[in-house]
């Protein structure tokens, strides 16, 4: 996660942009906005924290925007999670635990398709994990980007960016303070002070900070996820920080499986930006694809 908030502007889509379906549907009481492209098996486009479905790509005006030509003979499926972008925003941490998971598996009820290949990039890994966990038989395969699924129980030191975002938020602090931690330049007080006014304008910082708190939630072990025999991949920059491919290898070691995909150059926020990224997505999607 680290760094995620911070340059969410610079994403732009792996695959192009052309125009979306633009949907909502409920899920348990709670609405969830999606965006659809192409035709095909169904790819399900999962984004990290405080992103939304247009980290995948949008158009001049911030709307998001999918591109399946490049992706042909697949339908593309990318949702605003629950706490963020044109989904609805509850603030109690309880409405974020497997049922953030549950949202991405209603959805595909909702289009009327029974299995799907995954993509969840940074935390978006973590509602992955859970899905294939809790529904295993409706897994094509799973792509874990810029992350890895949380094994075993979670360790609240794994979680400490979320935390010190809360707590401000709580506090009704300056959320530059954040921006000053997480950063990967070094900002003055005064700058990361007026970058958060820009960053969090218009946003529900308190959903943001409860979708956050409730990722340990999304913990899944090796056998709840050993259930699920779909093939999966890790794909990071080669740049991403050692505490991830830390945990990427950890998360392979434990399945014995899963092929390893690096992205010379890029780090946390530049990878999935990467020409090399998009190529990768789709070369691992088509030979996993059903014959």
């Amino acid at each position: 996660m680290k760094g995620l908030s911070i340059l969410i502007a610079m994403w732009c889509l792996l695959l192009g942009t052309v125009g979306a379906d633009d949907a909502v549907f409920t899920s348990n009481g709670v609405k969830i906005r999606y965006v659809t492209a192409g035709q095909g098996e169904a790819v399900v486009l999962i984004h990290g924290w405080m992103a939304d479905s247009s980290m995948w790509g949008r158009d001049a005006a911030g709307a998001t925007r999918l591109n399946a030509s490049l992706a042909a003979g697949f339908q593309l499926i990318a949702l605003d999670c629950r706490g963020h972008g044109q989904s609805d925003k509850p603030h109690n941490v309880e409405s974020y635990d497997a049922e953030v998971a549950a949202d991405v598996v209603r959805l595909l009820d909702h289009l009327k398709i029974e299995k799907a290949h995954l993509v969840g990039y940074s935390s978006g890994s973590f509602i992955v994990g859970k899905f294939m966990a809790t529904h295993p038989q409706r897994v094509l395969s799973a792509v874990f980007a810029g992350q890895a699924p949380i094994l075993g129980a979670a360790r609240e030191e794994d979680f400490s960016e979320v935390e010190q975002f809360a707590r401000l938020v709580d506090e009704g602090q300056d959320l530059g303070e954040y921006l000053r931690a997480v950063s990967p330049q070094k900002l003055t007080a005064e700058q990361a002070k007026v970058l958060a006014r820009i960053h969090f304008a218009g946003k529900d910082v308190k959903a943001l900070a409860a979708a956050g708190r409730g990722f340990k939630k999304l913990a899944v072990t090796e056998q709840e996820l050993n259930q699920c025999r779909a093939p999966i991949m890790f794909i990071h920059g080669g740049n991403e920080s050692a505490y991830i491919k830390k945990r990427v290898a950890a998360a392979r070691e434990a399945l014995g499986r899963g092929e390893v995909k690096e992205i010379a150059g890029g780090d946390h926020i530049t990878t999935l930006a990467k020409p090399a990224f998009g190529a990768a997505l789709i070369e691992f999607l088509r030979s996993t694809s059903p014959k």
